[in-house]
C-alpha cells in the first residue's frame, strides 16, 4: 500500500511539473493586424526620429523612438484587419553655434495618411550633388564685362582689386562650366570642367583665347512676372545622374533678387542630348496669386511654360489645425504645412489625396504623443501655427493617384524621381 501510495503521488508530481514546463514556454503571439517598418540611415545624433500612428479621429494608436542606423517596427496590436492609419515620422535637428552655447532646433514632421498594413518607409537623403570650389585667375583682356558659373555661388567677384580672381562654390554632377564677357564683345566665350570630382579646382584662364558661343540663346516665356528661381541642366545621362548645368549664378543669399517673365538661355555645344531638366520655382507679384514648381525633363525647351490646368482654393473651414481646401481640376497629390518660428522651429506637412474636381478635402490634425508635447510644449498648442496654411497641389505626368505620388516618397531611393515622373505643382497661402 505505501508503494502505491509513492507510486501515486509521483504521477501528480510528473503531471503538476509538466504542466509548468508548458506555461513557461507559452505560444508566439499573433502578428499585428497593422505594421509598419521604418529603415533609418541616419546615425544618432545627427537627426533624431520619432513616428507616431493615428487614427481617423485623430487618437494616437502607437508611438516610438526609432534607433539611429537601424530599422525599427511600429504596429497598432488592437488594429482590426484592413484598418489604415495615419503616420507621423518626425525628424528632431540640433545644431550648436561653435562659442556660443547657442543651440538652433529644427522639428519637422511629416504626416502620410492612409498608409496601409506593411508600407516600408526610409528615412535617407535623396541628395546625389557634389560641391566643388572653382578658384579661376582671368588673364589677357582690358576690360572683364560679365561672369556666369551656372549653379555657382558667388564667394569672390573677379575684380582688379583682388587680381581678377574668383571664388565659387558650385554644385554638380560631375560637369561645369563658365561664361564670360570681355572688352565689350557681344558673345560669350566659355571653358568646360570635366570630370571634376574633386574639393578644389584651382585654373588660369587666358580669356582672349577661350572659344566663343557661336549659337543664340533659346528663349523660354514664364507664366508670369515674378522674382523666379531657376535650374536648367542638360541631360548628360540621366541613368548615371549625370547633368551639365546651364542656368545662371545661384543668387547670393540676401541679395538682389531680378524679377522676370522670360529665360535667355545659354549652353555651350555639342555633345548634347537635346533633353533639358526643367526645375522652375515662383510665386506671381499680384495679391491673391499662385506659385509655381515644377521639376521635368523636356525636349526640345519649349517657347513657353503654361499655367497648371489644376488649382485649390479655400473653404470658410480652417484654422491652426483644421483646414479645408477645395480642389479644381485633376491632380496627384496634397499638401497641406504649416510653419512656427522662435528659439525651435516647427514644420508640419501632410500629405494627402485630393477630393477630385471641385471635391473638398478637410484635415485634422492629430494629437501630438505625450512624449513629444512635454519635450516640446509649443507643439501640442496647435494655436502657435496660426491661421496661415500653405497648400501645394502636385501632378505627375506618369502617376495617377495619391498613392502612386506616395509611393516614391517613402522609398526614397531615387533623388531624380519628381523629374522622371513629370511634376508640376500650384501652391497657394490661406
Amino acid at each position: 500500500m505505501p508503494t502505491f501510495r509513492i507510486l501515486l503521488l509521483s504521477g501528480f508530481f510528473l503531471l503538476f511539473t509538466g504542466s509548468c514546463k508548458k506555461d513557461e514556454t507559452p505560444d508566439p503571439p499573433e502578428s499585428p493586424a497593422f505594421e509598419l517598418t521604418f529603415h533609418n540611415t541616419y546615425p544618432l545624433p545627427e537627426v533624431e526620429y520619432a513616428v507616431f500612428l493615428s487614427d481617423a479621429e485623430g487618437l494616437v494608436r502607437a508611438f516610438r523612438w526609432l534607433p539611429g542606423g537601424d530599422t525599427a517596427r511600429v504596429a497598432v496590436p488592437d488594429a482590426k484587419t484592413g484598418e489604415a492609419f495615419d503616420c507621423t515620422v518626425v525628424g528632431i535637428t540640433t545644431l550648436s553655434i561653435p562659442g556660443t552655447g547657442i543651440f538652433d532646433t529644427t522639428v519637422v514632421l511629416t504626416t502620410y495618411t492612409n498608409l496601409s498594413d506593411g508600407t516600408d518607409l526610409h528615412l535617407r537623403s535623396p541628395e546625389f550633388v557634389q560641391t566643388t570650389d572653382l578658384y579661376v585667375t582671368l588673364t589677357n583682356f582690358s576690360t572683364l564685362d560679365a561672369v556666369v558659373v551656372p549653379d555657382g555661388l558667388t564667394f569672390a567677384q573677379p575684380q582688379a582689386a583682388n587680381n581678377y580672381v574668383g571664388q565659387y562654390r558650385i554644385l554638380h554632377s560631375g560637369r561645369f562650366w563658365l561664361r564670360l564677357r570681355i572688352n565689350g564683345e557681344s558673345e560669350w566665350r566659355y571653358v568646360l570642367f570635366d570630370a571634376a570630382n574633386t574639393p578644389t579646382v584651382n585654373a588660369t584662364l587666358d580669356a582672349a583665347t577661350l572659344p566663343k558661343l557661336a549659337s543664340t540663346p533659346a528663349s523660354v516665356g514664364l507664366p508670369f512676372f515674378a522674382p523666379w528661381s531657376c535650374r536648367i541642366d542638360r541631360v548628360i545621362d540621366a541613368g548615371q545622374q549625370q547633368f551639365l548645368a546651364i542656368g545662371g549664378n545661384i543668387p547670393i543669399p540676401g541679395g538682389p533678387v531680378p524679377i522676370f517673365d522670360q529665360l535667355d538661355v545659354f549652353e555651350p555645344p555639342n555633345p548634347s542630348t537635346g533633353t533639358y531638366r526643367l526645375r522652375l520655382n515662383g510665386t506671381d507679384v499680384e495679391p491673391g496669386s499662385y506659385t509655381y514648381l515644377c521639376d521635368r525633363l523636356v525636349s526640345p525647351l519649349p517657347a513657353s511654360i503654361p499655367a497648371p490646368a489644376f488649382d485649390i482654393q479655400p473653404t470658410t473651414v480652417t484654422g491652426p489645425r483644421v483646414i479645408a481646401v477645395k480642389c479644381t481640376g485633376a491632380f496627384d497629390l496634397l499638401s497641406l504645412i504649416r510653419t512656427q518660428s522662435g528659439s525651435t522651429n516647427f514644420r508640419w506637412e501632410v500629405l494627402t489625396a485630393p477630393a477630385g474636381n471641385n471635391g473638398i478635402v478637410t484635415y485634422r490634425l492629430p494629437d501630438v504623443p505625450k512624449d513629444l508635447s512635454i519635450r516640446f510644449p509649443r507643439l501640442k498648442s496647435y494655436d502657435y501655427f496660426g491661421p496661415s496654411v500653405r497648400v501645394r497641389a502636385e501632378n505627375y505626368d506618369q502617376f495617377n493617384d495619391y498613392p502612386a505620388a506616395l509611393a516614391p516618397r517613402l522609398l526614397l531611393n531615387d533623388p531624380l524621381w519628381q523629374m522622371k515622373a513629370g511634376y508640376v505643382g500650384r501652391e497657394r497661402v490661406f
